[in-house]
């Protein structure tokens, strides 16, 4: 969907407000979208409608009536349907076309709007003023005049005596990639907009070239993160290619892009079109169109000047970077227009370049599930890792995992950190687990809020009374971390990450102290959800609101003070006080000391034993307490608009606390698994000096001893744990395996850069190449891993082309998926990317797949990179014999009286067998189907003589019993076939069978077999040595 919200400011809105309410010309027309609307046929009320929505042609506009948002038109309809709500009408028009109309009451309001928002949908929300609020509050804060969304508000209130209908304005619009309200947001979603400006730009060498910047907002954080790419004049594709890298790693909620974008590109009419269309093939968000002058690059500059309150830009990083100022410019101007407000929170421009992270492009980050799995029924490394204890650690932590480290410095300064809370744990876990470092850090931060997004809507002015509850807890809780560290040793004088935190807590900075106590002061303890009914500011903190609340709460007392206070200053003993509702409040004497009233007493009426009089005091504490109420309630309000700007000063600080608390959240999240999974700490970089040159010029290598894949070992802790508490007798546990490849280091004799994968389906090869990748993966991310050992060079991006998808709706086969994810990796990888490539070339004819297959490693291993190649194609095994760079392994596995026994074991050397019907088998494939794709087999077997040994030999030998004698003969005959054409196959057939024995007894774990399995692997050997 493309929307192109209004360019107006909050006052042009409100001015056009206003002007709704005057009579229009009956001759004036307005043009919604297709629609014209003729002024003169519709209703005052129905006119104002039409002048708001004018604005927001493509938007939905909630328009507040009474107890409910109204939607009208086609903005019904569309509501209607996404909603699934009633769709009524309200009446017709005067030249009798009926209005549509659909609504939602405004107590419920919230969980409509998200629903609207995650279908895509812009929300416009339309408030009633009420304007008694603004005669009340005065202009003490005209902000506060703007009730929040959702106050309640009578439908006569703000009407004035000549009739005119109620005044609305717009107060903010929702959008996707804007929204800062919890209610609103998905669990675990960060909202964040991105915009893109492209451009043809000269270089600094004059050369003319293609430029686009991607720009990202997060206005919870209040972040602007911004990465520029260059590409040649012509090369779109390699732009296109570099833009999805970023966007992988931004995923934004939405996009905003220039309605002019094509004469910024300088290109032909079409040229605009085809951007739109590729953003929509590539983008699943929404694709906002705004106004050509938010783009405006003589303006930019003054625009970030402004919002981030400096002189000049060199201090940004981006003085010299025009697309980055537009496009951030671009993303400042879109916050104030959905906010209707300045967004002061936003106070941080993040520069980004491509060598900062360890690149992972869209495919791969599915292929690895890092944050979704591939099956509805699967398990993402997202949701076995992130057990951060506060939200904003929760995002920092899935953050920090899209943007992998690459600079050793800054890796290690994290492993740091969890090192020395892990030493603090040994040192203090002596008793009792509880008593741990990490333990009482992690209870500590889960009794803090998310004092990120409370921060944001402080500086938006919508936090609500329970936010600021929330954030003055949490700021008292953060000072109990600095206790926690400080009792372990860890001091803010050190250096490292730790203390460069703790100077980021609440001890450390007075302003935050300061924020709690005035939180403390002036809100209640339990305050309610929302303001509109007051009761959130506590007692003592301001004196008038004070006097109105006890003179509502306690009017009895202050009359009879007032009374007592009359009686001795005027020598009236008799003096009473009391209320009609003709009179009001009234002093009465007895006719024999009315006399006696002193001068400021006025008669007000006269008994037959009695005088009642009044005073200016008294009609004044009468007036104060009718209208006590409504006047606290205003009072209250307006302290509150102001508490808000108070904090408002101290935002800087807030976000610096948040911060600090989310990095302590995730280093504790790591050091936390590390500890229950067993993890140990990486080794990060190069090779030292005494280890051989001519590798070391590389550095890129892999040294990973007894890896274990993270998601599957979990998987099985937790299967594990079930069947101990189910008294199962049968318990799995993970096959830890090395990966060694361009070791630096010539005596462990791995310097090969392509490790070629065979072996059975089902055996763990997929699984072997996956676990590499994380193990990496988390490194970069400064994070213990599951090895017993691992070291890790210069890795600069994680390729994987594993599994297999088709696009239909996009035209493309499962083949052409695979190839041109292949393509992709060709042509983008580097000597320093790891590679994973699983069973290339399958889904097509066996010649052509394998001739693609071969074709495939010889370029990985002319482009260098470090590659885990798993295939079925035995043929290509035949490469680690003539290339120095390339290494055989396999999955070990045995048939064991005819069932296949997966060891999980890698093994050097090629596989002999692939298994494929054994693992049909165990699927479930009808006997007599496997029967017959045995005897196929076996003819096969007769008739290409020509062919290599392979896996055929052992499958045929395990067909019926009733067929063993004739398919053993005919595995001999084959044998001698195979004699007859070479003289040296037999040989090397039973050279490859004592291998196969030697590799079976390695990988064979003898606890983990059954008595039955046991037996029959003995008899199985024994045959095998037999022959």
């Amino acid at each position: 969907m493309t929307v192109k919200p209004s360019v107006q400011n909050h006052s042009s809105i409100s001015t056009q407000s206003d002007n709704a309410l005057s009579k229009p010309n009956i001759s004036d027309c307005l043009s919604i979208g297709d629609t014209v609307y003729k002024l003169a046929d519709h209703t005052p009320m129905m006119v104002q409608y039409l002048t708001m929505k004018a604005n927001y042609p493509q938007a939905l506009l909630l328009y507040r009536m009474g107890d409910f948002y109204e939607l009208f038109f086609d903005d019904a309809k569309r509501a209607a349907q996404i909603l699934d709500i009633t769709l009524t009408r309200r009446g017709t028009d005067k030249a009798g076309n009926p209005i549509a109309m659909a609504g939602v009451p405004f107590h419920a309001a919230d969980s409509y709007m998200a629903r609207l928002i995650a279908a895509g949908q812009t929300v416009v929300v339309c408030e009633q003023i009420d304007e008694s609020t603004t005669t009340n509050a005065g202009s003490a804060n005209n902000k506060a005049n703007v009730p929040a969304m959702g106050d309640k508000q009578k439908k006569d209130k703000s009407k004035s005596a000549a009739g005119s209908i109620m005044r609305r304005e717009v107060v903010k619009t929702l959008t996707a990639g804007t929204i800062t309200d919890d209610a609103l947001i998905a669990p675990n979603h960060t909202p964040t907009v991105v915009a893109i400006d492209i451009a043809h730009l000269k270089t600094q060498d004059n050369s003319q070239t293609l430029q686009a910047a991607v720009s990202q907002m997060d206005l919870a954080a209040g972040t602007l993160t911004t990465q520029t790419l260059i590409a040649d004049k012509n090369d779109i594709d390699g732009l296109q290619t570099q833009m999805l890298t970023v966007l992988a790693r931004f995923a934004p909620s939405e996009c905003i892009i220039s309605e002019a974008l094509s004469d910024s590109i300088g290109g032909t009419d079409g040229t605009d079109a085809e951007w739109m269309l590729w953003l929509r093939q590539h983008l699943d968000c929404p694709i906002i169109e705004v106004a050509a002058n938010d783009f405006h690059r003589t303006h930019a500059s003054d625009t970030l000047c402004q919002q981030f309150e400096v002189q000049r830009l060199d201090g940004l990083g981006i003085a010299d970077n025009l697309l980055a100022q537009t496009s951030c410019a671009a993303l400042i101007h879109y916050a104030r227009q959905t906010q209707q407000r300045h967004v002061p929170q936003v106070n941080q421009l993040i520069v980004e370049y491509s060598d900062d992270y360890l690149i992972i492009d869209a495919n791969s980050q599915q292929n690895l599930e890092l944050f979704s799995p591939v099956s509805s029924s699967g398990t993402s490394l997202i949701s076995v890792l992130n057990h951060c204890q506060t939200p904003m650690g929760k995002r920092l932590l899935v953050q920090q995992m899209k943007r992998p480290l690459r600079q050793h410095a800054r890796i290690n300064m994290r492993l740091d950190a969890i090192t020395s809370l892990l030493n603090a744990d040994d040192n203090s876990n002596q008793n009792s687990e509880n008593s741990s470092l990490v333990t009482r850090l992690r209870e500590t931060l889960n009794t803090i809020g998310d004092i990120e997004r409370i921060s944001s809507r402080i500086g938006l002015m919508s936090a609500k009374p329970r936010d600021l509850r929330k954030l003055a807890d949490g700021i008292g809780s953060s000072a109990q971390i600095t206790t926690l560290l400080t009792a372990s040793g860890i001091s803010h004088e050190d250096a490292g990450l730790l203390p460069m935190l703790m100077q980021q807590l609440p001890a450390r900075l007075p302003a935050v102290q300061a924020v709690a106590e005035l939180i403390e002061r002036a809100i209640v303890i339990e305050p309610p959800a929302h303001i509109r009914d007051g009761g959130m500011i506590a007692a003592g903190y301001d004196e008038e609101f004070d006097r109105l609340t006890h003179l509502h709460d306690n009017i009895q007392v202050t009359l009879d003070d007032m009374v007592e206070r009359a009686r001795q200053d005027n020598q009236l003993p008799s003096l009473k006080v009391g209320f009609n509702k003709v009179s009001g409040f009234y002093f009465e004497l007895p006719k024999m000391q009315a006399k006696n009233a002193p001068a400021h007493f006025i008669r007000r009426q006269t008994l037959k034993s009695s005088e009642r009089f009044i005073t200016d005091e008294l009609k004044e504490v009468e007036t104060e307490y009718l209208s006590a109420q409504s006047l606290a309630l205003a009072r209250e309000k307006t302290l509150y608009q102001a508490l808000l700007n108070q904090l408002n000063t101290h935002l800087a600080e807030l976000q610096q606390l948040s911060a600090a608390i989310a990095q302590i959240d995730v280093l504790s999240n790591w050091a936390q698994l590390a500890t229950t999974y067993h993890w140990q700490r990486p080794v990060m970089g190069g090779v030292s000096e005494n280890q051989n040159k001519s590798i070391a010029k590389n550095q890129t290598h892999i040294d990973i001893r007894q890896g274990r894949h993270v998601v599957v070992e979990a998987a099985l802790n937790q299967a594990n744990a079930n069947n101990r508490n189910g008294a199962a007798s049968s318990t799995n546990y993970f096959v830890a395996n090395d990966c060694v490849l361009g070791s630096a280091n010539t005596d462990e004799g791995h310097p090969e850069r392509l490790l070629l994968i065979t072996g059975p389906n089902m055996g763990g090869k997929s699984t072997y190449m996956r676990q590499t990748a994380l193990i990496v993966l988390l490194a970069h991310c400064g994070s213990f891993v599951p090895a017993e050992h691992a070291h890790i060079g210069d890795i600069d991006r994680i390729f994987t082309r594993i599994g297999s998808a088709d696009d239909l709706a996009g035209g493309k086969s499962t083949f052409m998926v695979e190839m041109i994810e292949t393509a992709n990796i060709l042509n983008q990888a580097t000597h320093k990317s790891l590679v994973l490539m699983d069973e290339v070339g399958r889904g097509t004819a066996t010649t052509d797949g394998l001739a693609i297959a071969h074709a495939c490693v010889n370029r990985l291993i002319d482009i260098g990179c470090l590659t885990l190649f798993a295939t079925h194609y035995f043929e290509l095994t035949q490469l680690g014999q003539t290339s120095d760079d390339i290494r055989n392994v396999h999955v070990a596995a045995s048939e064991v009286d005819g069932q296949l026994l997966l060891l999980h074991q890698i093994c050097e050397g090629a596989a002999s067998s692939s298994f494929g019907l054994h693992v049909a088998k165990m699927a479930g494939i009808p006997t007599q189907v496997l029967n017959d794709a045995k005897r196929y087999l076996i003819d096969n077997l007769k008739a290409e003589n020509e062919k290599t040994i392979d896996d055929k030999n052992e499958l045929a030998n395990s067909v019926t019993d009733k067929q063993q004698k004739s398919n053993n003969n005919l595995v001999q005959e084959q044998q001698a076939s195979y004699t007859l054409q070479s003289p040296n196959i037999v040989d090397n057939l039973k050279q490859n069978q004592l291998f196969s024995i030697e590799d079976e007894l390695s990988a064979i774990d003898p606890d983990s077999l059954t008595p039955k399995q046991a037996h029959d692997l003995i008899y199985h050997l024994k045959k095998i040595i037999g022959h």
